[in-house]
């Protein structure tokens, strides 16, 4: 599988811990062909421990279910605002909209999963 660097900083807040968690919880739905729930369970908890630099290799089909997965939460906690009375919340999913933006300009070959 062809892999790009990363190409973010990547900054957790608790929003972000506690998203990237359930993730991962999430993750059964993924198919395991080919390891890629694995692969992705894998990247989502070396970003939890901060392993995950602007520099590091990912595979595309991993990098392309992380922008879903931001994409998707970043619908329903901002631009949605499901979470209007939580401020907290719609601030994280407005970071994860941001961060899913760069990571497409960053990576624009990159397709849905």
């Amino acid at each position: 599988m062809e892999k790009v660097k990363f190409g973010l900083v990547w900054r957790s807040t608790d929003y972000c811990y506690r998203e990237i968690e359930n993730f991962i919880e999430c993750s059964d739905s993924i198919s395991n062909e080919d390891g890629l729930r694995d692969r992705y369970v894998g990247f989502l908890r070396a970003l939890v421990g901060k392993d995950i630099k602007k520099s590091t290799e990912v595979e595309l089909d991993v990098l392309a279910l992380f922008i879903d997965d931001l994409d998707n939460r970043a619908q329903i906690d901002y631009i949605e605002d499901h979470w209007e009375d939580d401020p907290d919340v719609t601030a994280g999913g407005k970071r994860f909209y941001e961060r899913c933006q760069k990571l497409r300009a960053i990576h624009p070959t990159i397709e849905a999963a």
